[in-house]
């Protein structure tokens, strides 16, 4: 028997980052449909806190679903969390950085400051009914024992839906191994994982692989491998690499299908698009 895992789709969040790429509200509808009836179990429609449009694209996105979660990701920021509650999503996602760089250099806080905004963000999700999730940003670049306080934060809350980031693409798959398990040790039973990669060493699916292996739940894609810098993981290539040992809710067919309909929704202005097929 295989081992059940599911997508996460992120087109329309970090897909949509793509440099040159410009995505209408009705191509963001249709690859909303296309993702939910080709057996995505969630998709990441969107930041709400970005603009108003945004947010009445999602919330038609929320109300047009028949069968996928819809999810939206928000920054540490309570308005984020405020705009992202009014578009009545299944999973409310805060982004919570974990690395020196991203804390220090980035935006020039302290680890205080992470902890301290994490429990007021979670605490707002936790009064609107959505399901929180929350992502290690850099998280392979983060100081573990700063994590291991991240992680006791989210069992003060009962929240169980991590998501583990390696934002700027430096992992390779031991390195998924360690964090995984140190993660997993530390969260207990019933805790549900998810892993987002990128794709600026070419290691994105081979990552996400590992990571199904190790007790991720969630592989986050995007059709294609679309994303900022140099990308995501590819929704059909991570099927077509694993779908021998998990069962995706969708076959490798099914998948590369399912991705050429999204990529040619985007074209014809976006004619540059990788192929949706090797």
């Amino acid at each position: 028997m295989r081992s059940r895992r599911h997508i996460l789709d992120s087109t329309l969040r970090d897909g949509a980052q793509t440099p040159g790429l410009c995505l209408t509200r009705e191509q963001k509808l249709k690859i909303a449909a296309l993702l939910d009836a080709g057996g995505a179990r969630q998709i990441e429609a969107g930041v709400p806190a970005s603009s108003r449009r945004e947010k009445e694209t999602i919330a038609r996105i929320v109300e047009n679903r028949k069968n996928a979660a819809i999810s939206v990701w928000g920054r540490l920021v309570p308005s984020d969390i405020a705009h992202a509650i009014d578009c009545r999503p299944d999973v409310i996602h805060v982004s919570a950085p974990v690395s020196h760089t991203h804390i220090h250099a980035r935006l020039g806080k302290d680890e205080a400051w992470v902890i301290g905004r994490l429990r007021v963000c979670l605490g707002l999700i936790g009064k609107s009914g959505a399901t929180p999730s929350v992502g290690l940003e850099d998280a392979f670049r983060g100081e573990p024992r700063f994590m291991e306080a991240v992680a006791d934060t989210l069992l003060d809350f009962g929240v169980k839906r991590v998501r583990i980031s390696d934002t700027v693409g430096v992992a390779l798959p031991g390195a998924v191994r360690e964090v995984l398990t140190r993660l997993s040790s530390r969260l207990g039973d019933g805790a549900v994982l998810g892993f987002h990669a990128h794709n600026d060493l070419g290691m994105a699916v081979a990552n996400t692989v590992e990571a199904a292996k190790h007790g991720c739940l969630y592989a986050d894609v995007t059709a294609g491998g679309i994303g900022e810098r140099a990308g995501n993981c590819d929704l059909a290539r991570l099927v077509a690499a694993s779908s021998d040992i998990f069962d995706w809710g969708m076959t490798e067919a099914a998948a590369f299908k399912l991705q050429r309909d999204i990529l040619e929704t985007l074209r014809p202005e976006n004619a540059w698009l990788p192929d949706a097929v090797p």
